[in-house]
């Protein structure tokens, strides 16, 4: 029993020691867990799928940079991807699936899955949706066009 504990400490000195010195590794590892950009491009990705799963397109155009708000039609990118009007999709769930930063952190993509009712097919379909953030004079952005194509 005490070989195979020290066996163990030994194995996890060894594995805390290369984590330690290859801080790539350790960068990608533990981004996820501690990383508050992170953290913000998730919670706009949901706040953005809450908005426009209650219709609400001007909310959901602000998450796009000031300059771009202007001119994004967002029902015009809904109607683009799901080749149906927006007031015709019923998102009924939506999941985060993964969320990354590039090596720069200043840019970013939240991988999601959603759960829609078309009501004028009444078909249910699960597609899978990426959404692209650039970090602006500190803070996210969401790239709209390029995640709705």
């Amino acid at each position: 029993m005490k070989k195979s504990s020290v066996a163990f400490l030994i194995a996890v000195l060894l594995i805390g020691g290369y984590l330690a010195y290859d801080s790539e590794l350790t960068k990608t590892l533990f981004q996820g867990m501690f990383s508050e950009d992170l953290k913000i491009i998730r919670s706009h990705a949901l706040s953005f799928m809450e908005d426009i799963q209650f219709k609400d397109f001007d909310k959901a155009a602000s998450y796009h940079s000031p300059e771009d708000r202007k001119k994004v039609n967002i029902p015009k990118l809904i109607e683009r991807v799901f080749k149906i009007k927006p007031e015709l999709l019923d998102i009924m769930e939506f999941s985060i699936m993964d969320a990354t930063l590039d090596s720069s952190r200043e840019r970013g993509r939240v991988k999601m899955t959603a759960k829609v009712h078309l009501l004028n097919s009444d078909k249910i379909k699960n597609p899978e949706l990426i959404f692209y953030f650039h970090k602006k004079n500190g803070d996210w952005y969401m790239e709209l066009e390029s995640s709705l194509k």
